[in-house]
C-alpha cells in the first residue's frame, strides 16, 4: 500500500467500503484536468500559434510597395491618437501614387515626422490600391503569433483549471449534503431503539 505522511495514495482508485462515486469521479476529473492541461491546452497553443502567422504571412505577400509623394508637409508631431499607432517619429499624412495602370491615386499614410511636400514615402498597397500598415517582418510574425498562442495556451488551462474547480466544488456540495442527510438517517435510527 502506497502511503505518504499517512494518507493513503490513490485510495480513489481502490476498492473500499467508504468509497463513494463521487470520489470516483472527482479522480476522473482530475485525470481528465491533467490530460487537458498536459496534451490539449499547448497543441492549442501551438495551432493557434501556426494558424496566426499563417494568416499574418499570407496577408502581407497579398501586399506590394510602391512609392509616393507627400502632397504637402508632414507635421513635425505626432498627433495623440496617431501616435499610439506608430513610433514617436511617424506621421500621418496625405500622400499620392501612380497605380501601374497610371492613375493617380491618394491617401494617408504613415510618414516621417517633418517630411517636406514632394518628398518620397514608401506605402504598402493591396491589390485594389488601399493603403495598409507595414507588415511585419517574418521574425516579428513569429513573435506574434507565439504571444498570441500562449496566451490562448494560458486561457485555455485557466478555464480547464476554472472548470475541474467548479466541478471538484459542486461534487463536495453534494457529497456534504449526502453526509447530512445519512447521518440524520443514522440518528433518527438510533433515537428509535426498542429494549
Amino acid at each position: 500500500m502506497l502511503k505518504r505522511g499517512g494518507t493513503v495514495m490513490l485510495w480513489r482508485w481502490r476498492r473500499n467500503p467508504l468509497r463513494r462515486r463521487s470520489d470516483v469521479a472527482e479522480a476522473w476529473l482530475g485525470v481528465a484536468a491533467a490530460a487537458l492541461l498536459l496534451f490539449a491546452v499547448p497543441a492549442l497553443g501551438v495551432a493557434t500559434a501556426a494558424v496566426a502567422e499563417r494568416s499574418a504571412l499570407d496577408e502581407a505577400r497579398g501586399l506590394h510597395r510602391t512609392t509616393a509623394h507627400l502632397v504637402g508637409d508632414a507635421p513635425t508631431r505626432p498627433s495623440v491618437r496617431f501616435s499610439d499607432l506608430a513610433p514617436d517619429d511617424r506621421v500621418s499624412a496625405i500622400v499620392r501614387w501612380t497605380t501601374p495602370s497610371g492613375t493617380s491615386r491618394s491617401g494617408t499614410a504613415s510618414v516621417a515626422a517633418g517630411s517636406r511636400a514632394g518628398s518620397p514615402a514608401t506605402v504598402w498597397l493591396d491589390d485594389e490600391d488601399r493603403i495598409h500598415p507595414t507588415p511585419p517582418t517574418p521574425a516579428q510574425t513569429r513573435s506574434q503569433a507565439a504571444a498570441l498562442g500562449a496566451a490562448v495556451g494560458a486561457g485555455a488551462g485557466v478555464l480547464a483549471l476554472g472548470a475541474w474547480w467548479v466541478a471538484t466544488v459542486r461534487l463536495e456540495v453534494r457529497r456534504s449534503a449526502r453526509w447530512d442527510r445519512d447521518w440524520a438517517e443514522f440518528n433518527s435510527h438510533r433515537g428509535h431503539r426498542h429494549a
